[in-house]
């Protein structure tokens, strides 16, 4: 001990353990850095193309897991309007290996009826680094067509009378002469 004292002086002793943890971390931080590829590879096919307003788009997957993940799928409808109805998150624990399974994403009674595109964006958890820094991967863009639901419709044509409630309404208690602006 004593021949380590007198060759190295008493300020060294802070650079040598900080080096030996910095030396320590470095795999766990090169691990959680380099690796950022998605943990599946994927094949899925849209199982019906047309679904009605308040239905269910299926979509059935096949793929393999490349390691054991918590995911969290982030998923979207856009129907014909443009207006992004969002989907409620799913989480799931996934094994290694292969899989199959079909998802329902159900469509939201007031989306427009016409074309419309499902997207969908899975976030991968696969080691303690992606807690902090996740690893997303967009999900291929899939078409399909939203259907009017008649059982969910609020205006029906029987004859010539539309039924349902009024598309303008009359403010019957107040006369144009009588509206003011406010003033302070």
């Amino acid at each position: 001990m004593k021949i380590l004292k007198r060759r190295l002086p008493s300020r060294a002793w802070p650079n040598i353990v900080a080096t030996i943890v910095v030396l320590g971390f470095f795999p766990w931080m090169y691990w959680g850095i380099v690796d950022r590829k998605p943990a599946a590879d994927q094949v899925s096919e849209v199982i019906s193309a047309e679904v009605e307003q308040g239905g269910f788009l299926e979509i059935r997957y096949s793929l393999t897991w490349t390691a054991d993940c918590q995911i969290t799928a982030f998923r979207y409808v856009i129907d014909e309007m443009q207006v992004e109805w969002p989907i409620s998150p799913q989480e799931r624990i996934v094994e290694e290996g292969p899989s199959q399974f079909t998802i329902r994403v159900p469509i939201p009674l007031a989306a427009a009826p016409g074309d419309a595109l499902y997207r969908g964006t899975i976030r991968y958890q696969c080691n303690p680094w992606q807690r902090f820094f996740p690893l997303e991967q967009n999900l291929r863009e899939r078409q399909f067509k939203i259907l009017p639901n008649e059982a969910y419709a609020w205006r029906k044509k029987q004859g010539k009378v539309i039924e349902g409630p009024p598309v303008v309404r009359r403010f019957s208690a107040l006369h144009a002469s009588e509206l003011r602006l406010a003033s302070f």
